[in-house]
């Protein structure tokens, strides 16, 4: 396992967070050492139930709850580069708990970067909601932008001097600097254990697939 995951990990040995409030979730894409994305959102497990119950019939079990949850983040989700390069969302794994997750591999990110375009709709049932969103990519500042429904749960960033900025200047507060590293640690400690899991499962489901 690559040391990035596992020092991302040892953060959660030393911080805790608190689970987020319904109203209150993350959109984290993340450069991994490889040059592959990954995305993660963070919620607290009521509101995925919340949306899922308002958006679907009722479900029967676990499984299929986590399978709603997949298909309709897929369908709420939209991230473009450099105005015409479409991702694609591959290998979804849903973590339950008091705070859930949902992380998907990232495929369609372009090596030279200009502009991207984020929408996540996902929890727009869900009132006043918001969701951070957190782009970590090598060698650019850290910063924290904010989805809700003043600006339709979407932001257009541009990608210049190493960072992203809003190309709308106008939006107000819509860039959040993050200084709170212990906030910040704990959240990428956080992210780690789940990428872990992740990449965990994919091996393991390879390896019983090559079985056969």
């Amino acid at each position: 396992m690559k040391k990035w995951f596992l020092s991302l990990a040892l953060f959660l040995s030393a911080w805790s967070v608190q689970a987020h409030q319904t109203e209150i979730s993350s959109t984290m894409l993340v450069q991994q050492d490889n040059n592959t994305w990954v995305l993660q959102i963070r919620s607290a497990l009521t509101a995925f139930d919340q949306t899922i119950q308002a958006n679907y019939p009722k479900y029967k079990s676990a499984e299929e709850f986590q399978a709603l949850v997949l298909e309709h983040i897929k369908k709420n989700l939209e991230i473009t580069f450099n105005e015409k390069d479409k991702v694609t969302l591959q290998n979804g794994m849903v973590k339950l708990g008091h705070e859930s997750s949902v992380v998907f591999e990232v495929t369609g990110v372009p090596e030279n970067i200009e502009s991207v375009f984020v929408k996540n709709s996902s929890f727009s049932t869900i009132n006043r909601n918001q969701s951070a969103l957190i782009l970590l990519k090598k060698g650019f500042a850290k910063k924290q932008f904010i989805l809700n429904k003043k600006n339709d749960y979407s932001l257009h960033l541009k990608a210049a001097n190493n960072e992203f900025t809003p190309m709308d200047l106008s939006i107000a507060n819509a860039e959040m600097a993050i200084t709170n590293y212990t906030y910040v640690g704990a959240l990428l400690g956080l992210f780690g254990l789940i990428v872990i899991g992740f990449l965990w499962r994919r091996r393991n489901h390879q390896a019983l697939q090559s079985s056969h």
